[in-house]
């Protein structure tokens, strides 16, 4: 009879630590969707921020899209500290779940995403009362690349990045559980995280293309963009195709960076126009057709990374079939991802002839190096990021 009342003891802790483990699962895959969608609204938000600054001006800070930008950021920030707590408290009680956790400072336990994305949402935070004052010294400006705009944009980015980590982790845990249909819904929301940490950094590729930002080496001026753009799209499909091991991660990737752009489309342009009629505002100038459609979406949005998703999905495929190297496949997506080096948008086809020609010869093929550099440290950084995320917090 003992042996018969230990082994129901032995049952009753397994079904509670199982009962405890799915709520973790199920704590860290309901943050990490939040923590999508306050990314989601902060980006939308950017691109109205845009259009307004190009299109309008700039009247105060508290103007509606960065009311927007600060909701996701300090929404998502929240969330973050949320799960932190909960899941905190969760590990006092049941010591044993720790190992399902990432310890922080000695004395709180949750996901190592939720870590990163809180301390994004704080960085955010932090860069845009900074932001405002420095337009008060410096006055109003368009450029993307000043230090605070790279700070909220890195910060708004990352958020995403640590979504990404706490899904992939909530699915490990739930396959644990023998959960697969959850297992497999984080791989895909695993994509879309990755897909607007592209869309995200991708605002910050179209300053590379102003002349003000060329790197100027006296004889002739080289162009930054191949070197970030290969070093972006590389990683984040890399990482992609390596956290989830899906046959159409970098697809899934660029499906999201697609609907980003229809989204703009929708929701600026008569946000905009509402606004300005609002704060009885005008257009700096005539618009025309510019009036219907999102300027990020249609002069600062590459459109090469969606022709390269499909490829790039089909040589993982290929080199994962016939079980090529890791040396000879890291070449191969360094040489393919080399497309995305080449800068074109919609309402800009030609901007590598621009680019070429302010460039000349020499100035071109120097940019081109810099992109099989930016490809290659971009494949194996993102191979390094998609296995910690694929790997989770279990220890």
């Amino acid at each position: 009879m003992a042996k018969a009342l230990g082994g129901t003891q032995h049952i009753h802790q397994t079904t509670t630590k199982a009962t405890t483990l799915q709520t973790i699962w199920a704590l860290r895959f309901t943050i990490g969707l939040g923590i999508i969608l306050c990314a989601l609204i902060s980006l939308v938000g950017t691109s109205w921020d845009i259009q307004w600054h190009l299109f309008v001006g700039r009247d105060r800070t508290l103007i509606p899209p960065h009311l927007m930008m600060l909701t996701g950021i300090t929404l998502g920030g929240l969330l973050a500290l949320t799960a932190v707590c909960v899941e905190t408290m969760v590990v006092r009680r049941k010591p044993q779940l720790a190992q399902y956790s990432t310890q922080f400072a000695g004395m709180f336990y949750s996901s190592l995403g939720t870590y990163i994305a809180g301390f994004a949402a704080l960085d955010a935070a932090i860069a845009f009362p900074l932001d405002s004052y420095w337009h008060s010294l410096y006055g109003i400006d368009v450029a993307l690349w000043t230090p605070f705009h790279v700070m909220i944009l890195v910060g708004m980015g990352s958020m995403p990045l640590g979504a990404a980590y706490m899904l992939r982790s909530a699915g490990q845990l739930a396959q644990i559980g023998g959960h697969r249909r959850s297992e497999q819904l984080s791989k895909i929301f695993t994509c879309i995280a990755l897909g607007l940490v592209l869309s995200i950094f991708t605002i910050l590729l179209s300053d590379a293309l102003t002349l003000t930002n060329y790197l100027n080496l006296i004889v002739f001026k080289v162009n930054l963009y191949p070197l970030l753009g290969g070093l972006l799209t590389a990683f984040i499909f890399m990482a992609a195709q390596t956290a989830v091991r899906s046959r159409f991660a970098a697809t899934t990737v660029i499906l999201v960076y697609i609907v980003m752009a229809v989204l703009f489309t929708l929701f600026v342009p008569p946000a905009t126009s509402y606004l300005v009629g609002v704060e009885h505002l005008q257009y700096r100038r005539a618009l025309n057709a510019f009036a219907f459609v999102s300027i990020l979406a249609v002069r600062l949005w590459p459109v090469l990374p969606i022709l390269l998703a499909p490829c790039f999905d089909l040589l993982l495929n290929q080199a994962r079939r016939h079980k090529w190297s890791w040396r000879r496949l890291h070449w191969s997506s360094a040489l393919l991802c080399l497309v995305a080096c080449i800068p074109m948008t919609v309402f800009q086809l030609n901007a590598a002839l621009v680019v070429a020609n302010r460039s000349g010869l020499l100035g071109s093929l120097l940019a081109l190096l810099l992109g099989l550099v930016g490809t290659y440290v971009g494949t194996t950084l993102g191979r390094q990021t998609g296995e910690i995320i694929q790997q989770g917090d279990a220890q």
